[in-house]
């Protein structure tokens, strides 16, 4: 009886704790985005790629500064020698004697300490300043793979509140087609109605009923889509408040004026910029090839040797040298590779100032699809509303009018799909607007957390 008491006393407990605890918020467009620069593997591969290619800056300064080398060697030797030979004449007749010489066994060493100091070398040079363009253009990358994650990001979600809107418009559809199924049954019961009043109102059900099987599947992959940038389930997504956005047109008002901003701080275009730049150090890196170099070097030798030279001195031998010059070297001829590399290089040139050009006409190209988008997007928006309170009124009519036996069954039919595509328009159009505002600040880099979490505002959790 007592485990069955504490048993509840255990669930009352758990129960007020449950009730107690605040429901788990709503993921919304800010905290999503906030993962997203965390989890997006598109983006974190990227930001990898900027650190490795920071790197090349500082090795490409490694090749103008001086190098110090230590360098030793340690030899055990052994001088084997014949046996000596001794001839002695006793009597007339010679004889010889070998006797043998021991093997000797002796170290030798050689210990050097050398610099190098480049004084002129054009290619190390022009690598250096290829570096630095290359870092450039790869930090640029990265701030266009930063812009490309709110983008992705921001077309994914939008993308699940059209799916669930759309959804939520075929079942209100399906609803009203079978509440107007059950009416045209009742009124043919009764003689008031027709039999094809009751196979129109079945089919255009059926039609929602897979029309609603399809916006499922939509709505899934719409939601799968979002989970695979933050790699985590979802919870219900935040929604648009209509009385919260903001219908405006872009500022400045003039497509030639965003053309022009986004020419001059695109992070694509900046990128692409930096990769002309260095292809056009590689030429002068290949023309280089047919320039001399010229080092500083010092050198400091010790060699040492244990064997001992009896001959001569009787002492082990050692000796230091020391060295301090310059060395110059001129190349005069190598097979023609340095004059491939040249041509190599140029081509290189023509291929990055194309895709350049390329670039351009694209970023171009879809800064006028933003900036109409948002432009006409006001327009769209606001005539899609009136076009829903339009279809409502003509619903709302057409009702009465059937009630008054001059309009039909076919009639409120095509009142209700004249709404729900009005309705549906409007959903879209309103994600559109967004979609294009924020698509618009990220082809000039300026998507970053501040304005999307005033996007955000425009966005209500969902009652729980």
């Amino acid at each position: 009886m007592k485990t069955n008491i504490s048993l509840l006393a255990a669930a009352l407990v758990g129960a007020g704790i449950l009730a107690a605890s605040p429901p788990a918020r709503a993921d919304n467009l800010l905290s999503l985005y906030r993962e997203a620069v965390q989890a997006d593997a598109a983006y974190l591969a990227v930001q990898a790629d900027t650190k490795a290619s920071r790197e090349m800056q500082p090795q490409a300064l490694a090749q103008l500064l001086p190098r110090v080398s230590y360098s030793g060697t340690r030899y055990k030797n052994t001088v084997s020698r014949p046996d000596y030979k001794v001839k002695e004449t006793v009597g007339g007749v010679t004889y010889e004697t070998k006797i043998p010489i021991p093997n000797e066994n002796y170290t030798t060493h050689t210990y050097a300490l050398g610099l190098t100091q480049p004084l002129f070398r054009a290619a190390s040079f022009a690598a250096w300043r290829q570096s630095k363009a290359l870092v450039e253009g790869a930090d640029a990358d990265l701030l266009w793979a930063e812009q490309q994650v709110g983008m992705r990001l921001g077309s994914a979600y939008f993308d699940v509140l059209l799916a669930e809107a759309n959804l939520e418009v075929t079942k209100a559809q399906r609803d009203a087609y079978l509440t107007q199924l059950d009416y045209a049954q009742r009124a043919f019961q009764t003689g008031a109605g027709t039999r094809t009043d009751i196979d129109e109102a079945r089919s255009q059900l059926d039609l929602a009923a897979a029309q609603t099987i399809e916006q499922h599947y939509q709505l899934n992959y719409a939601r799968d889509a979002l989970k695979a940038i933050i790699d985590r389930p979802l919870t219900p997504l935040a929604r648009l408040n209509p009385e919260r956005m903001q219908l405006a047109r872009p500022d400045p008002d003039s497509l030639e004026d965003w053309i022009r901003k986004a020419e001059e701080v695109n992070p694509r275009l900046i990128a692409l910029r930096a990769l002309v730049q260095a292809a056009n150090l590689q030429v002068k890196r290949a023309l280089s090839g047919h320039l001399p170099t010229l080092d500083f070097v010092a050198q400091h030798v010790s060699v040492g040797s244990e064997y001992i030279d009896t001959k001569y001195t009787g002492e082990r031998d050692k000796y230091k040298d020391k060295v301090y010059g310059l060395r110059f070297d001129m190349p005069l001829f190598s097979g023609g590779e340095t004059a491939s590399q040249v041509r190599q290089a140029r081509a290189e040139l023509d291929k990055a100032q194309q895709q350049l050009e390329e670039g351009r006409r694209q970023i171009g190209l879809m800064v006028r699809k933003e900036f109409d988008g948002v432009a006409q997007g006001v327009s769209w928006v606001r005539a899609y509303e009136q076009a829903v309170k339009s279809a409502e009124q003509a619903l709302a009519s057409t009702r009465k009018g059937f009630s008054g036996g001059v309009r039909t069954t076919l009639d409120i039919l095509i009142s209700e799909q004249n709404l729900a595509t009005a309705r549906r328009d409007l959903n879209r159009g309103r994600c559109q607007y967004v979609l294009s505002r924020l698509q618009l600040l990220a082809l000039v880099g300026e998507l970053n957390e501040a304005e999307v979490a005033r996007f955000n505002g425009w966005l209500e959790e969902r009652a729980q």
